[in-house]
């Protein structure tokens, strides 16, 4: 998730020599560039989810179409969210530990199916994106932590039961809206990225337009799971060059001078999804240079997928 990402930015900093620590890091390092009013816009359903030190606050059924997600987390908290199908035969201990590695440490696990979800940043806030919901039993695995670098995690899980349509209303269950059932039109995204199983993000239309806009994030592969963790970059970065300076640092090989990830500005993500899943999210982006980066940790290989070429750099005009 996003702590776990700007930690690996103040240990790689760290490595090459640069005096900032974590928090430091996160503070000079983050410029937050969500747009919640485009999602809400689209007027679907809401399935809102509320966790903290009482548990998850969220429907238990719901019917199968697309509707608005929020994520809101109690104060002084911040919080993570993935909707998520684990695989049969684990545990309630198990399913919460795994789900807990996947959202605090990155690691993807086999078998299971990650449908999307976000994280909040500053405490209060809720963040928000769509998704369209398949018929299925999912878990809600929703996490709170402080916002301080050091503290710990708590994950929790619920049960989600996604009825086909017509079998169920959203507005039965706690934390659904009352409004009419889901509906079934896409919505009109102005920016797609697509994840590939060949471990690159596709951003289209080529340059990106300024300003809020929708987004459409869908993974069209099959074998892997990806998150999208985007930075603005200095102008003149190409993706290769994102890829061989993390390998070398990584390798503990300092750059010569300042390191290219020291001069990252984190402005957006959006959680782990596995092939087939798309979710729709806002973004209001400034004119520059940006990267989609990928840290997820492959279980087939037990390397983050940037080492691997999953970065790749846009720009905003």
């Amino acid at each position: 998730m996003v702590r776990r990402v700007l930690a690996f930015f103040a240990l790689v900093i760290a490595l090459a020599g640069v005096a900032a620590g974590p928090a430091a890091a996160q503070e000079e390092s983050i410029d937050a560039s969500f747009d919640d009013a485009v999602v809400r816009a689209l007027g679907y359903p809401e399935l809102n989810v509320r966790v903290g030190p009482e548990g998850i606050e969220a429907p238990t059924t719901v019917e199968a179409g697309l509707y608005l997600v929020s994520l809101t987390a109690e104060a002084p908290y911040v919080g993570y969210l993935d909707l998520v199908q684990p695989p049969a035969g684990l545990s309630e201990e198990e399913a919460t530990e795994l789900a807990l590695a996947a959202g605090r440490d990155d690691l993807a696990q086999p078998g299971w199916v990650y449908a999307g979800g976000t994280n909040t940043f500053d405490l209060g806030e809720s963040r928000w994106f769509a998704i369209d919901l398949a018929p299925g039993e999912y878990r809600v695995a929703a996490s709170y932590y402080l916002p301080d670098q050091g503290s710990e995690e708590i994950m929790r899980l619920a049960p989600l039961t996604v009825t086909a349509p017509g079998a169920a209303s959203p507005g039965a269950t706690p934390g659904a809206s009352p409004a009419a059932s889901p509906v079934a039109v896409e919505p009109p995204a102005a920016v797609t990225l697509e994840m590939t199983d060949d471990l690159r993000y596709v951003v289209t239309p080529d340059p990106v337009p300024a300003g809020p806009r929708l987004w459409k994030l869908t993974n069209t592969g099959v074998h892997t799971a990806h998150h999208v963790v985007m930075t603005r970059v200095p102008e003149g970065v190409t993706s290769e060059r994102i890829v061989a300076e993390f390998a070398s640092l990584m390798g503990g090989t300092p750059p010569a001078g300042e390191p290219l990830v020291a001069q990252f500005t984190f402005v957006g993500y959006a959680a782990l999804q596995s092939g087939g899943q798309t979710t729709w999210v806002g973004f209001d982006l400034e004119p520059a240079t940006y990267a989609v980066v990928c840290y997820i940790v492959d279980p087939a290989t037990g390397r983050p997928h940037v080492l691997d070429g999953m970065a790749t750099v846009f720009t905003v005009a």
